[in-house]
Parts: structure tokens; sequence; C-alpha cells
């Protein structure tokens, strides 16, 4: 279970960020013709969303909690760069109010991102990533390991047979007897048969 201050959301800067980008947001919002009424109320509402699920993740009682919350922070993020970009194509925004917008989302993305990264270290040190999770980083590991494997096998001019052996491949090439006799077949484990 985590312990905090029950306050210190404040403390973040990806919350004071989504913080600021709110009040922006707010202010482009008064300034839209009124014929764009649905699109104030839906970026009003991602802008809190942002801030507010920052907030609702902290208070929750797990890390993994607070972690998905980010994601939904991100999600309504996304919903604002989509509209920001609307706007400008409909030319209701000009580029400079485009680019502000797009540099403040731009920063929070990458705030809360770094976040998210944290919390998943954090609960990989703590032993609490949830059974996917694992599953889905042993399968990534095995996958590196495989293209460790298979790089080296090219690179030392080895293939590896359907049934598990690796060969050497110009010793394959010789119609599988190189000079010395031997097959040019390796063992499971790299060891040449046959030693």
């Amino acid at each position: 279970m985590k312990q905090h201050k029950p306050d210190g959301f404040k403390e973040l800067l990806v919350y004071r960020r989504a913080e600021e980008l709110r009040l922006y947001v707010v202010k482009l919002t008064e300034k839209l013709p009124y014929d764009e009424k649905r699109r104030k109320v839906h970026l009003n509402d991602s802008a809190r969303s942002v801030k507010q699920n920052i907030v609702e993740g902290w208070k929750r009682s797990t890390t993994k909690e607070y972690y998905d919350f980010l994601s939904f922070s991100l999600g309504s993020l996304a919903e604002i760069k989509e509209d920001i970009k609307d706007l400008y194509q409909d030319k209701k925004i000009n580029q400079k109010v485009f680019e502000f917008f797009t540099n403040k989302c731009r920063e929070l993305d990458y705030l809360l991102n770094r976040l998210r990264q944290s919390l998943y270290r954090k609960m990989q040190t703590e032993g609490t990533l949830p059974v996917k999770e694992k599953a889905r980083n042993f399968k990534n590991i095995a996958q590196t390991e495989q293209e460790i494997l298979d790089k080296i096998i090219t690179d030392a001019d080895l293939e590896k047979l359907e049934d598990g052996q690796i060969v050497s491949i110009d010793k394959k090439d010789h119609g599988g007897n190189g000079r010395d006799g031997k097959d040019g077949r390796c063992g499971k484990d790299g060891d040449e048969e046959g030693k």
C-alpha cells in the first residue's frame, strides 16, 4: 500500500502543468464562437480530466491504480491535442495558438509518461506488477535473448536448422562434410558433435 502526503500531488510538476493547461484551455474556449459550443465543452472537460485523474490516481491505495489513472490523463490529453488540431484545420485558431497548445500538450505528455515509467519501475521493485505485465516482461526478455542468439549465429556464419542443430554455412555448402571429415554440425548447446 502506498503512503504519502494527502495533497502531495500539488508538488508534482506534472500536476502543475496540467493545472496550467486547464486554465489556458478555459481562456481559449471563452474566445471561441458560439457555434463551437460542443467543442468548447469537450475541450474543458478533457482539460479538467487530465488534471483530475492525476489527483484521483494519487489518492488511490495502490501504485497500479495510480499508474492506470495516469493512462486516463494521457487519453484526455490526446483528445485535447486532436481538438486543437481540428480547430486549427477549421481555421478557428491561428498557427501561433496551435503551436502554443501543441507544445504545452507535448510537454505534459512527456511528464505523464515519465511519471508512468517511474511508477512501473516502482511496481517492478516492489514485486507488485500485475501478472499480465510480468508475462509481457518475460516474453520481451525471451525475444531479446533470441535476437541476440540469432545475431551471434549470423555473425559467425552459422545456420540453425529446423531440428535445432547449428551448422557452419561453409561446411553445409560443401555437401555437409568439411575437409576435416566432420559434418559441421553442432549440438543444441553449441558443442561440436563427435569431439
